[in-house]
């Protein structure tokens, strides 16, 4: 969420909920919405439906017991760093693999 990129063909259907969420200043129980609140979204149903539940799952989206939903910026923040780190972890462990071989070849030579 780090541009603003509106309701754009650009925009997904995650950052399109979470601007909703956003826009109505849905960020704790006392101020979530309802569903009915992203009924004016470029989606179906489903894919509203199925983005929500998959955002509450994350953590990112909060869920109230009446079904209201809020925007959790502490959750978002936790799945951030989560994904930073698996990709950290993609990345660095064949660089020094890489490493370590070219010093293995070097120490043999």
């Amino acid at each position: 969420m780090s541009k603003k990129r509106g309701t754009s063909a650009k925009a997904t259907a995650a950052t399109m909920v979470l601007d909703v969420l956003k826009k109505r200043g849905a960020y704790n129980e006392k101020s979530a919405i309802p569903v009915a609140e992203f009924k004016n979204l470029k989606l179906t149903t489903t894919t509203i439906s199925y983005t929500i539940s998959n955002l509450v799952e994350q953590g990112v989206v909060g869920r109230t017991e009446d079904d209201l939903y809020y925007y959790d910026e502490e959750g978002y923040n936790r799945l951030s760093k989560r994904v930073f780190k698996g990709y950290a972890v993609i990345f660095i462990i064949p660089i020094v693999a890489i490493i370590l071989v070219f010093v293995f070849q070097k120490m043999m030579s």
